[in-house]
């Protein structure tokens, strides 16, 4: 498949200056939903999260393949009582 880059779109950009070789998409969406998880539970730890980051997932000439939302990777339920 090619050189996958995971840029981050949270507090601050952070683009992915050396990318790594996936055998296809669907490995790269799983590392970057994994990615997201760790992130957003760094957040909540810190007392915060925003459901709108993201990582987006681009190819070496910056074509996009795929974006991962930090409120796809978690689920916010109402607490009971």
């Amino acid at each position: 498949m090619g050189r996958d880059f995971f840029n981050v779109y949270a507090h601050e950009v952070g683009l992915d200056p050396e990318g790594v070789e996936l055998p296809d998409l669907a490995a790269a969406r799983a590392r970057a939903f994994a990615s997201a998880r760790e992130m957003a539970c760094a957040e909540v730890l810190a007392g915060h999260l925003a459901l709108n980051h993201r990582i987006e997932i681009v190819d070496e000439k910056g074509a996009l393949h795929g974006t991962i939302h930090f409120r796809d990777v978690v689920r916010v339920e109402p607490g009971e009582g």
